[in-house]
């Protein structure tokens, strides 16, 4: 039976609770959120801190959020060599992900930071199609996202994100997963330009990603803090052969079977629920992932456009920090 210990915002632990109690074959045995909120009524013992938490046999840790915003919670797992799971990006600053990449291997202790997008149907259907010549070369991708919004699904860990953080790394910490999918599906990103603007009405980034086997992206993240416009999402592929997209009306049918709708997956099959999945599985059998932290790439890009924001220019990532 493996033990998990939750960390986060109420909103994103209660999604992740809902999850692993469907799994079987393991139990949520502690959650640490954050001072400001109540933690009390999720039904699962309820701690002070991760260090008091993980006095208990626990297996591995669920930071239900990105990481960079809980780098004391990683630091305390990796040094008590237990296997930890974050949204990315793991760091916003390169003095963060230095220290975290190169600190010392705990034969123990990993860190998994995919974005559940990796998991998603959707965006897995969209890399094979990819994959098998559908857009030819790659042209221009473009992402149009967002946030926050209710609901099960979409950004959930997400909620509370901006009143913990400043306005650039609420940002920043929501393009990370669509550079994490955009890197999955063409290839290490080598150069980026990213702008930011705020009102009381919204915040909104836009950044343009160069891919080092060709071809670029863009990325545009709106923070509503009003009424959240539709749609929500918009993702285009395109190439000098063909056109592949999706918006979140698409959701329940861009999958089809016999010219009817797949059913929607229930939470603890959607991408969410896969990639917890993924964790526990790797777990359960004591298999370590390829490299200590992975995937490292998403967060080093995400560094690189906060920093294009701060400084207003280009920023060329070097290949040997990817």
């Amino acid at each position: 039976m493996s033990r998990i210990v939750t960390v986060g915002r109420r909103a994103a632990v209660q999604a992740h609770v809902e999850r692993y109690k469907r799994f079987g074959e393991m139990t949520v045995c502690g959650a640490v959120g954050p001072a400001d909120e109540s933690l009390d009524d999720l039904d699962v013992p309820v701690y002070d801190s991760l260090a008091h938490a993980l006095c208990d046999d626990v297996d591995g840790v669920d930071i239900c959020g990105p990481g960079a915003a809980y780098d004391n919670m990683i630091n305390a797992a990796r040094d008590a060599g237990i296997p930890i799971r974050c949204d990315p990006p793991f760091a916003l600053d390169e003095t963060q992900f230095d220290r975290l990449v190169s600190g010392a291997s705990n034969e123990n202790g990993w860190l998994m930071a995919h974005s559940p997008h990796r998991f998603s149907r959707l965006y897995s259907q969209l890399r094979s199609d990819v994959e098998a010549g559908a857009i030819g070369t790659i042209g221009v991708a473009r992402i149009k996202r967002t946030a926050p919004f209710g609901g099960l699904g979409w950004n959930t860990s997400y909620d509370g994100v901006a009143a913990a953080t400043d306005h650039v790394e609420a940002l920043c910490s929501v393009l990370a997963h669509d550079i994490d999918v955009l890197d999955w599906t063409f290839g290490t990103v080598g150069r980026v330009f990213a702008r930011a603007r705020f009102s009381e009405r919204y915040d909104h980034a836009h950044a343009v990603l160069t891919f080092q086997d060709g071809g670029r992206a863009t990325i545009e993240t709106t923070w509503s803090k009003e009424e959240t416009p539709s749609p929500r999402v918009s993702v285009e592929y395109s190439g000098n052969h063909g056109r592949l997209s999706f918006n979140e009306r698409d959701a329940s049918t861009a999958l089809q079977e016999k010219s009817k709708p797949l059913n929607v997956d229930p939470p603890e099959n959607d991408c969410r629920g896969r990639l917890l999945r993924e964790f526990i599985t790797h777990i359960q059998n004591s298999e370590k992932p390829p490299l200590d932290i992975t995937p490292i790439n998403a967060s080093q890009v995400t560094i690189a456009v906060r920093q294009s924001v701060d400084e207003q220019v280009p920023i060329t990532i070097a290949e040997e920090s990817l």
